[in-house]
C-alpha cells in the first residue's frame, strides 16, 4: 500500500517506546500459550502470546429462555429479570443485572451486559436490543470481540444494526492481543461493514503503544481481503536534502473486472506529481497501463509510461504486449510508486505464440525508445520468428529449431540484417539403471542478409556446421549407517566428447554471442558461445565427478561436483577479430579445475563454486554463499565472491559480505551488515538496525551507508513498520539490497 520514500527522522519515539499496555484479560476469551494445547499452539507464532477460544455452543432452546433471581411481569406486558438475569435464545445468550422488555420485540439490559454468539462477544455497562429492523441494538461504554477475526475494541457507544453493520462512537478496535496494545486505531465516528470487508472512520488517530503516530480526517480501511473504493495509507518522510515527502494514494474499484490506483506525490523542495496505475481483467489475461508524473522545480515534468497485456485466447494461442515510454527525454519522475523503473533502454514489443504440445511457435516485433542519445542502441527485432518441434522416445531424441531475424539497427552506423538459424540436435538414449550413453549430432546452419552502413553494400553469407558429442554418465550407490538412520551415498563418473570442427566465420557478424561464464554445468555444453552468430570450434574431452548423500526421507543434503576439459586441439574462433586457423585466441591444453558443492540443513545451507587454474596456481572464480541459523531466532549470512581476468575489466569482483540477525530479547532483534569490495579496497555497505516484533506491529530502523547506482556513496537511515491487518508506512533502501530486507521479509516474518 504504501511506497518507499525517504525518510532520515520518522516518529523514531515509536520505534523506542513500545511498552507492554495490559489489558484486562480476564474479560475476554483469552487463553495464555501455556494453558493452550499443542496442536492450538502450533498454530501460533512465535510472537503470539496466546489466543481467543470461542467456547459458544448453540443454545437447546427453541424460543426464548428466561432466567434471574426474580421475574415480574407488569400490566403491559413487559417482563421484569432482576439478578442474575440471563436470556437464551438459539443463537444469542443475554447477561445482565437487570433486564426488562417484550419478548421477540425488544429487552434493556443494565449492569454487567455480556451478550454473547458465535464468534462475538460483547460487554457493556448498559444495552438496548431489538428485533425491530427500523431500531439499531446498542450498547453504553461497550467492549466487543470477533473471535474469527480477532478483532476488538472499546466504544463510548455501540451499535449494531440488523443486517450487521457496526458504528462505534468514541472508540477504538485493534487486532492486538489484550497483553500487546501496541497499535489501536481511534476515531469519533468508526463504521465497520462486515457485508462489504470494509471500515470507514472520521478524525482517526492511528496510537502506536500509546502514542498518536497519523492523523486523518478520514479514511476508509480493509478488515478483510474485499477490494473497495477509499484512500490507502498515506507515505510520509522528511530528509534535509527534500524537506517533506508524502504521497497518498486512492484506490478506485471502477468494476469487478477494472480498478485504478491514484497516488499524487508531493516532496516540498522538489515538486509535485501523480502516478496511476489501470488494471483490466479479461476472460482471457490481465491489462495494466502505469504512468509517473512528476513536476520538477527545476527540471520540469519527467514522466514515464508503461503499457503490459497477456492473453490466452485459446489453449493454444497468446498473445500480448509490452510498451515502456519515457516521453521527457532522460528525466525521470522523482517521486515514482510504480514499477517502471530508470533504464538505458525501453521496451516496446509485441508477441503471438501458437503451440500445440511439441510444436512451438512464435512471433516477436521489438523496439527500444533510448533517452540518451550518446548510448548505442540495441538490434530491434523487425520481426523474429521462432518455431520448434521435438520428437522424443525412450531412446531416440530429436529436436529443430529454426529462427528467423530481421535486424535493424537504429544508430544505422555500422551493420544490421536479416539472419536465418536452423539447428537441429539428434542423439540416441542407450541407458539403463546404472548407466546411460548417449551419442549425438547437432547440425547447425546460418544464413546472413548483411547491410553496411559505413560502405553502403550489402552481402550475403552462411556457415553450415555438424557437431558430434557422446555423453555418457554411470550410477554407484551405497548405504551409510549415519546414527540411527540409513543416508544413501551416490557416485556418478561422466565422461563427454566434443567434436565442434574449425570454421572461418571472417564475415559473419556479431548480432547476439556472448561467452558464458565457465561452471561445471557450462563444462558439459555442446556450445561454446551463447546466442546463435557464433559457432565454437574445439575437440574436447570433459571429465566430471558427482557425488550425494541422501538423508533417511530421502532428502538430497550433499552434493560435491569436480570436473575440467582436456582440450585436443587449439580454439581459434571468438567473439570478434578475425577467426584466422593459424592464429588461435585460446591454447589452453586444459580448462580450469572446475567445482560445486551443495549443502541444504536444517541449520545451515551453502553453495559454493570454485575455479582453480592448475597450470598457475591461481582461483579465477570462487562464489560462496552460506546461511547460518545457530537456533531459530539467530541468522548468519556469509558471501563471498571472486572472479577475475574476465574479457570486460568491468566485470571482475573481489568482494565480500556478512550479515547477521540476532535477538536482544522475546521481541526486539539487532540487524547487521558490512561488505567489503578488494578492488576497491573500501567497505561499500555498512548496515546497523534494530527491529521490534510482536504479534500484530513490526518495526525496524537501521542506518545505511552504501555505494549507489552511480558510483557514489549515500547515508540514510530508514524506518518501516507493519500494523498487522491494517496497513504498513515508512520506507525502505531500494537502492541496495541488504540484510535490512531479510529481517524485514516483506511484512512476512512472525504472521
Amino acid at each position: 500500500m504504501v511506497k518507499h520514500l525517504r525518510t532520515y527522522a520518522l516518529f523514531f519515539q515509536s520505534l523506542f517506546v513500545l511498552p507492554l499496555a495490559h489489558g484486562q484479560v480476564d474479560q475476554w476469551d483469552w487463553t495464555p500459550r501455556e494453558s493452550l494445547t499443542k496442536e492450538q499452539q502450533s498454530q501460533l507464532s512465535r510472537y503470539c502470546q496466546g489466543s481467543y477460544i470461542n467456547s459458544w455452543q448453540a443454545n437447546d432452546v427453541k424460543g426464548t429462555d428466561l432466567s434471574a433471581d426474580l421475574i415480574t411481569r407488569d400490566e403491559n406486558g413487559v417482563i421484569h429479570l432482576q439478578g442474575a438475569a440471563e436470556i437464551r435464545q438459539p443463537e444469542t445468550t443475554l447477561l445482565a443485572d437487570k433486564i426488562e422488555g417484550v419478548p421477540d420485540e425488544y429487552y434493556q439490559a443494565d449492569g454487567n451486559v455480556t451478550l454473547r454468539s458465535n464468534n462475538q462477544l460483547i460487554r457493556s455497562s448498559r444495552a438496548y436490543i431489538t428485533n425491530n429492523n427500523n431500531s439499531p441494538t446498542e450498547f453504553s461504554d461497550a467492549q466487543f470481540l470477533s473471535h474469527q477475526s480477532k478483532t476488538r475494541g472499546e466504544a463510548k457507544l455501540l451499535s449494531r444494526s440488523q443486517d450487521g453493520v457496526i458504528f462505534i462512537k468514541e472508540g477504538f478496535f485493534t487486532t492486538c492481543e489484550p497483553t500487546e496494545e501496541s497499535w489501536q486505531l481511534y476515531g469519533s465516528a468508526i463504521k465497520i461493514d462486515t457485508n462489504s470487508g470494509f471500515g470507514t472512520a472520521e478524525h482517526v488517530q492511528v496510537r502506536v503503544a500509546g502514542l498518536p503516530v497519523f492523523y486523518f480526517p478520514w479514511l476508509r480501511f480493509p478488515i478483510n481481503n474485499t477490494r473497495q473504493t477509499g484512500f490507502l495509507f498515506p507515505s510520509f518522510g522528511f530528509s534535509g536534502s527534500d524537506g517533506l515527502s508524502l504521497s497518498a494514494p486512492f484506490y478506485w474499484n471502477i468494476a469487478p473486472n477494472y480498478d485504478a490506483t491514484i497516488t499524487p506525490q508531493f516532496i516540498q523542495e522538489k515538486g509535485e506529481g501523480i502516478d496511476l496505475e489501470l488494471r483490466h481483467l479479461s476472460p482471457y489475461g490481465e491489462t495494466t497501463y502505469e504512468q509517473s508524473t512528476f513536476f520538477d522545480n527545476d527540471e520540469n515534468e519527467q514522466t514515464l509510461l508503461k503499457l503490459t497485456t497477456a492473453q490466452k485466447i485459446t489453449p493454444y494461442f497468446n498473445a500480448g504486449f509490452l510498451l515502456e515510454d519515457n516521453p521527457t527525454r532522460d528525466k525521470y519522475p522523482e517521486a515514482n510508486s510504480t514499477s517502471i523503473g530508470e533504464k538505458d533502454h525501453y521496451q516496446r514489443s509485441v508477441y503471438v505464440s501458437a503451440n500445440s504440445g511439441n510444436f512451438l511457435n512464435k512471433l516477436t516485433y521489438l523496439t527500444y525508445q533510448t533517452p540518451d542519445n550518446a548510448v548505442d542502441q540495441p538490434f530491434e527485432w523487425l520481426p523474429r520468428v521462432d518455431s520448434s518441434y521435438r520428437l522424443s522416445t525412450s531412446n531416440f531424441d530429436y529436436r529443430v529449431d529454426a529462427q528467423y531475424t530481421d535486424f535493424y539497427d537504429p544508430d544505422e552506423n555500422d551493420f544490421d540484417g536479416e539472419r536465418l538459424v536452423l539447428n537441429q540436435d539428434t542423439k540416441a538414449n542407450i541407458n539403463n539403471e546404472w548407466g546411460n550413453l548417449t551419442p549425438g549430432l547437432l547440425v547447425q546452419h546460418r544464413d546472413y542478409g548483411i547491410y553496411n552502413y559505413k560502405t553502403t553494400s550489402d552481402s550475403e553469407e552462411s556457415v553450415s556446421h555438424i557437431t558430434g558429442y557422446i555423453d555418457s554418465s554411470m550410477v554407484f550407490e551405497r548405504r551409510l549407517n549415519l546414527g540411527n538412520s540409513v543416508w544413501r551415498q551416490t557416485l556418478e563418473p561422466q565422461l563427454s566428447y566434443l567434436n565442434s570442427p574449425f570454421k572461418d566465420q571472417d564475415f559473419i557478424p556479431d548480432f547476439d554471442a556472448s561467452v558464458p561464464t565457465m561452471t561445471y554445468s557450462q563444462a558439459f555444453s555442446h556450445n561454446r558461445f551463447n546466442g546463435n552468430d557464433r559457432i565454437g570450434d574445439t575437440e574436447q574431452i570433459t571429465f566430471g565427478l558427482e557425488s550425494r548423500l541422501y538423508d533417511a526421507s530421502n532428502n538430497e543434503k550433499w552434493a560435491f561436483k569436480a570436473g575440467q576439459i582436456f582440450y585436443l586441439k587449439d580454439r581459434y574462433v571468438g567473439i570478434t577479430g578475425n577467426t584466422d586457423e593459424n592464429n588461435a585466441v585460446d591454447d589452453s591444453k586444459r580448462s580450469d579445475l572446475l567445482t560445486s558443492t551443495n549443502y541444504n540443513g536444517d541449520r545451515f545451507s551453502l553453495t559454493g563454486n570454485l575455479n582453480y587454474n592448475l597450470d598457475n596456481s591461481k582461483v579465477n572464480l570462487a562464489q560462496i554463499v552460506a546461511t547460518l541459523s545457530p537456533v531459530d531466532v539467530v541468522k548468519i549470512n556469509l558471501s563471498y565472491l571472486y572472479t577475475i581476468n574476465n574479457i570486460d575489466p568491468d566485470d571482475d569482483a573481489k568482494q565480500a559480505s556478512i550479515g547477521t540477525i540476532f535477538p536482544i530479547n522475546q521481541n526486539w532483534s539487532m540487524f547487521t551488515q558490512y561488505t567489503y569490495d578488494f578492488l576497491r579496497e573500501d567497505g561499500t555497505k555498512e548496515i546497523a538496525g534494530l527491529g521490534y516484533e510482536n504479534c500484530c506491529i513490526k518495526v525496524s530502523m537501521s542506518y545505511q551507508h552504501w555505494l549507489n547506482d552511480d558510483n557514489m556513496f549515500d547515508r540514510g537511515v530508514f524506518l518501516q513498520f507493519i500494523l498487522r491487518s491494517l496497513s504498513s508506512a515508512g520506507r525502505a533502501n531500494t537502492e541496495a539490497n541488504n540484510i535490512a530486507d531479510s529481517y524485514w521479509n516483506q511484512g512476512k516474518v512472525g504472521y
